[in-house]
This record gives structure tokens, C-alpha cells and sequence, in this order.
């Protein structure tokens, strides 16, 4: 009737928003949680300021420091430790509301182990009292993971990760973050537990607030590195999605993932391009499909999606 929540929380570098984000975990009104804090070989103060949260709440928080690896690492670390029977990630910068994991605790009530509670996710900068709404179509139930998946691809949309509360079952059937990955390791984890789950119910009250990254952010990030990885984190979505169905909505959802990365990486890396382009002709969709916003989309279907972005690199 109260099963345990355990709140996993990455840390690495994150001095100057991390207690605020340990404040929010800690007044979540649901009373039976845990809050796991993984140092990943913080080089500010970040360590410090969390051996006083666990001094201070030593019955509520297990800290455990190690070494950089990572953030996938240093997740699946808080996972292994973690003993609650849903698992609520939380990003050592973001916030959720008080209420958050309440609400979607009593939303699950009576459901099977495969069922996903969602929320609405928030954008802020400083203050979450001055966050604002995206206007997402993703702010709903969903009947399967895939159903959501395919939103995701079909209109450049997103979960941040917060927004799920999700039993740890699910969670091990899915598998352990990709610690290969340096970037876009959310995605492709929710990828494999969306797939493995049933039913998205979306919580309508409960908040997560999502801190628009800095320049410094990994999810920023602009290397070639990064961008091979994002790419490799695509890939790995196409692999495991066509396992679970190969059917043509899905290799289309799939062609417009590759045609997001070309738009956002164009004209640099032009080998990574090339290895999209290469992944989109496998996919065997002679359909057009078009991605971007309204003029984007009416520019690309005039002018080809190349020549609209040579364009739109060229007024930009």
C-alpha cells in the first residue's frame, strides 16, 4: 500500500544547484522515500554539500562517492543500491514539485508493474517559480510505450527524464544505463523501458522542472565525440524499436530521428552526416517526411531538405 520510492541523483559539478534540488527531494510529501546521492568525482564542492545532507538526514539519504565515470555509471551505481520499489530519477540541477511522486504513487495504485506514470515537465533558469509551459502534445496518456516513442520521433518532442516514476522491474527488464554513451543516455534508456512497458498515465498535478542547460552542460555538449555519440544513441534506438515492431510508422519515425540529427549537425561532421544519410536509405522509406517548424517544413518540401538547410544556414 506504500511502497518505497527511491529517488536517484547523480551529482558531478553541481555546487551551485545541487542543495536545491536535495530540498526538493526531501519535501516531496510522499513519506516513504529514499534519496540516493552518487558523487561522481565532483571536482567543486558539490561532495561537501552533500555529506552535510547525509549528516543531517542520515535515515533518508545513502551517499555514495566515486571516482568519474560518468552519468550513466554513476546512475546505474544508485540503482544497484537503490531498495524502493519505483525508481524516480532526478537530475542533480532540476526540480520536482512537492507533490510530484504523491500523486503519481496514487495514480499507480492497482496497476501492473509495466505501467508508467508521466507528467508535465517545466523549463526554468534561476527560479522554478518562473518557469514556463512547452507546448508539447506528449502532456498525455498514452495507451504503450511505443505509441509515445513514436510521438517523440514524429514531432521532435521529448521527456525529461524527472517526469517518470517507474517500478524497478521495469526497470531491470529494460537494462542498465549504456555507459558507452556520452550523451543522449536518458533517451536511449526510456527508449528500451518504453518498450518494455504498458500504459503511460499521465499525472496531471505533479511537476518537474527542468533547468535550461549551460553552455557547460554534457547535454550541450558540440564535439565530434559527442555528436558520434548521439548518433550512436539513434542507432541504438533503431535497433532495439525494430525488434519490437518493423513495420513502416515506425521506420518513418525512425527517418525523421535521422533527419533531426542532419539539421542539427549540418554542414560539420560531414561523415557523420553521411552515415545518417546511409541509415535513412536502409530504412527503405521512399515517403517524403518533413521535420522542423512550419516554414522549415514548407522550405524543405520546395526546395529539397538539403538546399532549405544550406538556406537556413545561410539567414542564420
Amino acid at each position: 500500500m506504500n511502497p518505497l520510492v527511491s529517488i536517484i541523483i547523480p551529482v558531478y559539478n553541481k555546487a551551485a544547484f545541487v542543495a536545491e534540488t536535495i530540498e526538493s527531494a526531501l519535501a516531496q510529501t510522499y513519506p516513504h522515500k529514499e534519496i540516493i546521492l552518487v558523487n561522481d568525482g565532483s571536482m567543486d564542492n558539490s561532495f561537501h554539500i552533500l555529506r552535510q545532507y547525509q549528516g543531517k538526514h542520515p535515515e533518508k539519504i545513502t551517499l555514495i562517492d566515486q571516482a568519474n565515470q560518468g552519468v550513466s555509471a554513476a546512475t546505474n551505481k544508485g540503482i544497484r543500491e537503490a531498495k524502493g520499489d519505483y525508481i524516480q530519477f532526478l537530475d542533480a540541477d532540476d526540480i520536482l514539485s512537492p507533490d510530484k511522486i504523491e500523486k503519481q504513487i496514487i495514480l499507480l495504485k492497482n496497476t501492473e508493474k509495466n505501467v508508467i506514470a508521466s507528467c508535465e515537465w517545466l523549463m526554468f533558469r534561476e527560479n522554478s517559480a518562473d518557469s514556463f509551459h512547452i507546448p508539447y502534445g506528449v502532456f498525455k496518456n498514452f495507451d504503450n510505450g511505443m505509441d509515445l516513442l513514436l510521438h517523440f520521433w514524429n514531432h521532435q518532442e521529448m521527456h525529461q527524464p524527472a517526469v517518470y516514476l517507474t517500478h524497478r522491474d521495469l526497470i531491470e527488464l529494460a537494462g542498465p544505463w549504456d555507459e558507452s554513451l556520452s550523451i543522449n543516455q536518458d533517451g536511449e534508456f526510456f527508449c528500451r523501458v518504453l518498450l518494455k512497458g504498458g500504459i503511460i498515465k499521465y499525472e496531471e498535478k505533479g511537476k518537474a522542472y527542468y533547468r535550461i542547460p549551460g553552455e557547460t552542460n554534457v547535454s550541450q555538449q558540440k564535439s565530434p565525440r559527442a555528436w558520434s555519440s548521439l548518433l550512436d544513441s539513434y542507432q541504438c534506438y533503431e535497433k532495439e524499436v525494430l525488434k519490437v515492431e518493423d513495420s513502416p510508422r515506425v521506420r518513418k519515425a525512425l527517418k525523421k530521428v535521422y533527419q533531426k540529427f542532419i539539421y542539427d549537425v549540418f554542414p560539420e561532421h560531414l561523415d557523420l552526416i553521411a552515415k545518417a544519410e546511409n541509415h535513412i536509405q536502409k530504412l527503405g522509406i521512399s515517403e517524403k517526411t518533413y521535420i522542423g517548424g512550419p516554414k522549415f517544413q514548407t522550405l524543405s518540401k520546395y526546395l529539397g531538405f538539403k538546399n532549405a538547410l544550406r538556406l537556413k544556414r545561410f539567414l542564420s
